[in-house]
């Protein structure tokens, strides 16, 4: 499956998100869903309050930003036809769902 390019800015997004506003380890993996991946970025911090507020544009939270990182990722997500969620709290887990688009084989055989 080729990467599409905004996958790998969007978990930049996420990585960086997580050093600067997370604690501890940071953990990145992906699971195969059949028509989808799941990438989860994972720190050992916390997400408090409305998770859903994390994706406005200009919402900060506690730290340096400019509050576009995380709204800036999930319109790209869409963009893919995917999803950018917060899936967990403690430990703090951002998960992007990306579909995978097969390519249609021709017919078999030949002639």
């Amino acid at each position: 499956m080729p990467v599409r390019r905004p996958v790998p800015e969007i978990l930049g997004v996420l990585l960086d998100n997580a050093r600067v506003h997370g604690r501890g380890t940071v953990r990145l993996t992906a699971r195969d869903l059949g028509e989808s991946v799941a990438f989860d970025v994972t720190d050992e911090g916390a997400v408090d309050g409305e998770a859903a507020r994390l994706f406005d544009r200009g919402h900060t939270g506690a730290g340096p930003g400019s509050g576009i990182g995380l709204s800036l990722a999930r319109d790209l997500a869409v963009s893919l036809g995917g999803r950018l969620s917060v899936t967990g709290r403690r430990p703090a887990t951002f998960t992007l769902l990306v579909p995978v688009r097969q390519e249609e084989a021709g017919p078999a055989g030949g002639g």
